[in-house]
């Protein structure tokens, strides 16, 4: 009764039956966990498997960077592809440098493939 002053204790299986929820509720906590960590792995794979059609429309075969070289921590040394023409550009630092063509030499499209120019008579 309320106002009487008598302490009800709770019966043994009680406490039982607490620490079993207490217990159920750290595997729920866990196997959530791992899903998403699963989830989190498997997006990866998903983004990589969809990045060739996200970014399949902004290739150009025309202008292309060739090569890079870090000149310093900074500023790096490109060599860059438009059309037919190389030339070379230094990035980075307080600005940005067209340092000029690169005349003389023919580009080769595909490195190693047979020349279609060269006869072998």
């Amino acid at each position: 009764m309320p106002g009487s002053g008598v302490s009800v204790t709770p019966p043994a299986t009680a406490l039982a039956h607490g620490a079993g929820t207490f217990g159920s509720v750290w595997l729920t906590c866990l196997v959530s966990f791992v899903i998403v960590i699963t989830l989190i792995l498997l997006s990866r794979y998903g983004l990589k498997f969809l990045e060739p059609y996200l970014t399949g429309r902004r290739q150009t075969r025309h202008l292309a960077v060739m090569e890079s070289l870090a000149v310093d921590p900074r500023r790096r040394i490109s060599l860059i592809r438009c059309g037919e023409k190389r030339g070379v550009i230094l990035t980075g630092g307080p600005n940005d440098v067209f340092l000029g063509w690169i005349e003389g030499e023919e580009i080769d499209p595909m490195p190693g493939a047979p020349s279609v120019n060269s006869r072998t008579d």
